[in-house]
């Protein structure tokens, strides 16, 4: 019995590149703090090694859309919304990358 190849879901793929370019471009325009805060937010669904309250959050796609929806509306500017925007973005970039890459129920 062969492996079967691994299928990659395109509407995961479509919103995983939408949010990296996003992310790339908040970074290159806002710099400083968008920084670290993009490394953090693709570091985060990594956390979910640590036990399995931990995982359902961390790759799961709802707690990245409350960050982004967040850092949309609550901060007075686009500097102070841009570092966890951007956060919002890489971490939502990396939990598509993983929910494209999981192997279909067929």
């Amino acid at each position: 019995m062969s492996k079967s190849p691994q299928r990659w879901n395109p509407g995961w793929l479509v919103l995983a590149g939408a949010c990296a370019a996003f992310a790339a471009f908040e970074i290159v325009k806002h710099q400083g703090w968008t920084i670290p805060a993009g490394i953090v937010g693709a570091a985060l669904p990594l956390a979910g090694r640590l036990g399995k309250p931990v995982r359902v959050v961390a790759g799961h796609w709802a707690p990245p859309v409350v960050v982004l929806a967040a850092f949309t509306f609550l901060p007075d500017t686009n500097e102070q919304a841009a570092p966890g925007f951007t956060l919002g973005l890489t971490w939502l970039t990396h939990v598509a990358i993983a929910r494209a890459a999981r192997k279909s129920a067929a």
